[in-house]
């Protein structure tokens, strides 16, 4: 297909652009692939989020840590797009607000804690969520289009930090602290990858391995079914765990896996069903003479978390002496979107963070200290969270 640049274009379709922005506020459409552009390379696009409770306590006093606020509304600066025309500026405020907390709605437990900080804390951390699990589905629609026919060789999201605490675009809070998205975008740019893209409509569901490398890599993706409790679903019309082997090629995208929920598996409970995809494969990189191995995992729920059947998944975290190294286990039910929270008075960032782990599962997470002013003392006040905590009420 003739490449052709984006602005002023008139030929119509069959026809592929050079880039593509797009900013989507209709949360309902967020994982719905036909609302991303097709490009050749994605510039700009994203959704905006809440700073953790720890910047807002930075910046404004204790009695306005609320979603609702005085200073929360005059923080943002997100209206939305054809607001009405004679709104007030604190009007077209909560309008912009209202699109981000539409998305929790849609898609997530809505947090109702007793506690006024601890419910503010738990939706800021929620609208978080939403939007790591959105740009992860945009960057790896991207991704995959390394081997459609428009060739997607790269995607930008906006934006990486911000100058103050407000609700934004960004990835990582005025203070340094990194939101869910930034640990997601450094999982789901790892070089070799795997992601499943489901269409809900039609019952479609497709797992694709996508590799950045300079060579071609061969391996195995591992697809397990499971329920929420762990447990591998089991009957004559469920969806069977298998191995599957690959090669992808260099800067290049692969299916791996292709079946449709909807028409093939008509017993499948699609609140108590979940697909882990384990890729573990092999290559040698340019200018090296040895095989380099590369491994990722991804998940996949074909009902949003705010309708699935999640259970306690028991989560403990322990930390060593130091206080720099922890291990993070789950004991219950599957862990979607486990987080790990450290308190004020320490700069740093996880290894990992915003994972997800299955019964029996443990993660060893270190924390890397930029600057300390607690003398150590911080690794007492790390607290774990995941979806689950926004189920319960105190």
């Amino acid at each position: 297909m003739p490449q052709l640049p984006r602005y002023h274009n008139t030929s119509g379709p069959g026809y592929i652009y050079a880039d593509t922005d797009t900013y989507n506020y209709d949360a309902s459409q967020a994982f719905n692939l036909s609302s991303y552009p097709v490009g050749r390379f994605a510039t700009e696009f994203g959704f905006i989020s809440m700073p953790s409770v720890y910047s807002w306590k930075q910046a404004i006093p204790e009695d306005q840590l609320s979603m609702s606020s005085d200073m929360v509304i005059h923080h943002n600066r997100h209206y939305p797009f054809g607001g009405p025309a004679n709104a007030t500026d604190r009007e077209l405020s909560v309008l912009g607000l209202e699109e981000m907390t539409a998305a929790v709605q849609d898609w997530y437990p809505v947090p109702d804690i007793q506690n006024s900080v601890a419910n503010f804390s738990a939706w800021c951390w929620t609208t978080q969520v939403f939007q790591a699990e959105y740009y992860t589905s945009e960057l790896a629609f991207y991704r995959r289009g390394s081997g459609m026919p428009q060739r997607n060789l790269g995607s930008l999201y906006w934006q990486l930090e911000d100058l103050w605490a407000a609700p934004t675009w960004s990835s990582i809070e005025p203070d340094g602290r990194w939101k869910v998205l930034f640990y997601r975008a450094k999982d789901i740019f790892q070089p070799v990858i795997g992601h499943s893209f489901y269409n809900s409509t039609t019952g479609d569901l497709e797992s694709w391995v996508m590799s950045d490398l300079w060579s071609p890599v061969s391996g195995t993706a591992r697809l397990s079914w499971m329920d929420w409790s762990g447990k591998p679903l089991s009957g004559s019309n469920k969806p069977i765990s298998k191995t599957i082997p690959f090669t992808v090629g260099a800067i290049n995208s692969t299916r791996v896996f292709k079946t449709n929920l909807l028409s093939v598996y008509t017993d499948l409970d699609l609140s108590n069903s979940l697909l882990r995809v384990d890729i573990s494969g092999d290559c040698v990189a340019p200018n090296e003479s040895q095989k380099k191995a590369y491994a990722h995992t991804s998940f996949f729920h074909p009902e949003s978390l705010g309708k699935a059947k999640i259970q306690d998944p028991e989560i403990l975290v322990f930390h060593s002496a130091g206080g720099h190294n922890f291990r993070v286990e789950a004991n219950g039910g599957v862990a979607a979107w486990v987080w790990l929270d450290h308190p004020l008075g320490v700069q740093g960032y996880f290894s990992d963070n915003g994972f997800w782990l299955t019964p029996g599962q443990s993660k060893n997470v270190q924390f890397t200290v930029k600057k300390d002013w607690t003398n150590g003392g911080w690794a007492e006040g790390v607290s774990v969270r995941s979806i689950w905590n926004n189920t319960l009420l105190n």
